[in-house]
C-alpha cells in the first residue's frame, strides 16, 4: 500500500518536471526567434522583398496623399481663332476725316437743229426764217454727298456695312469754245447775237444729263466711291484679313 502511494507521488513529479522543461523550451524558443537579431528571420524578410517587383518597390516608396491612377490622354490638334472687334461709329468718323471723293464725269459732243419764223398776229413775216446747226462739246459730273456715308460692324460675321447716299448730278458745263454754227439758212439770221444759239444749248440740256444718266454715270459715281473707301478700310492689315466690306445705296 506505502509501495503504490510512493509511486504514484513519483510519477506526479515526473510529469511536473516534464511540464516545466517543456514550457521552458518553449519560451526560449519563442525568445530566440522573435530576437532581432535572428539571421534566419532576416534573412527571410530580405529575400521576400528582393523578390517585390520594380514596380511594386516604387509603388511603397510614394506619399501615403498620392494616389498613382492610369490615365489615357487624347491629344487633338488645337485650332486658335483671333477675337477682333471693330467700331463701325469710329471707323465711319475716321472715314470721312481722310475721305476724298471726287466727282465722276461725262463728256459729251452734241449738235442740234434750229429752226423758227417770226410771226406778227399770227402771220408768219417773210423774209424772218431762221436756221441753222450748233454743235458744241459738254461735260456733266455727278457725286454724292459724302457726309451722309454711315458705316457699321457686324464682328460675329465680321463684316463692315457701309450705306451711301444716292448719287444725282453735280454740275453741267458747256466749253464756249467749242460751239460752232452750221447749217445756215437765211442770211438775215443775227448770229452775233448770242441768244440764238445759247437757248438751243440750254433746251438740250436736260436731254443731255439723262443721256449721261442712262450711260451708266451714277453707276461709275458709286463705282469710284466703293472702291475709295474699300482701299482706305483695307489699309488696316486686321480688317483686310479677316473682314469683308459691304456696301449699300440709300434711295431717297
Amino acid at each position: 500500500m506505502i509501495r503504490t502511494k510512493k509511486f504514484k507521488w513519483f510519477k506526479g513529479l515526473i510529469l511536473a518536471l516534464a511540464f516545466t522543461v517543456t514550457a521552458c523550451v518553449s519560451f526560449l524558443a519563442g525568445f530566440f526567434l522573435n530576437r532581432d537579431d535572428n539571421l534566419l528571420y532576416k534573412n527571410t524578410i530580405s529575400s521576400s522583398v528582393s523578390a517585390q517587383s520594380p514596380a511594386d518597390d516604387k509603388t511603397t516608396s510614394q506619399s501615403p496623399c498620392v494616389t498613382t491612377v492610369p490615365e489615357t490622354v487624347t491629344t487633338t490638334e488645337a485650332t486658335t481663332t483671333t477675337k477682333i472687334s471693330v467700331n463701325g461709329v469710329l471707323l465711319g468718323s475716321k472715314l470721312l476725316e481722310n475721305l476724298n471723293i471726287e466727282d465722276v464725269e461725262y463728256k459729251y459732243t452734241n449738235s442740234a437743229f434750229f429752226k423758227s419764223k417770226n410771226s406778227a398776229g399770227g402771220v408768219r413775216m417773210p423774209l424772218t426764217k431762221k436756221s441753222f446747226t450748233v454743235t458744241y462739246d459738254g461735260i456733266v459730273t455727278a457725286g454724292l454727298d459724302s457726309s451722309l456715308i454711315t458705316v457699321s460692324s457686324d464682328n460675329d460675321a465680321r463684316k463692315i456695312t457701309v450705306i451711301l447716299p444716292e448719287a444725282a448730278i453735280t454740275g453741267h458745263t458747256i466749253d464756249d469754245s467749242s460751239i460752232k454754227i452750221t447749217d445756215v439758212k437765211d442770211n438775215l439770221v443775227d448770229f452775233e447775237n448770242d441768244d440764238d444759239y445759247s437757248s438751243v444749248i440750254e433746251e438740250q440740256t436736260p436731254q443731255m444729263e439723262q443721256k449721261a444718266v442712262d450711260n451708266g454715270l451714277l453707276e461709275k459715281v458709286y463705282a469710284s466711291c466703293e472702291e475709295s473707301i474699300n482701299e482706305y478700310i483695307m489699309q488696316d492689315p486686321l480688317i483686310a484679313e479677316y473682314y469683308s466690306v459691304n456696301f449699300i445705296i440709300s434711295k431717297n
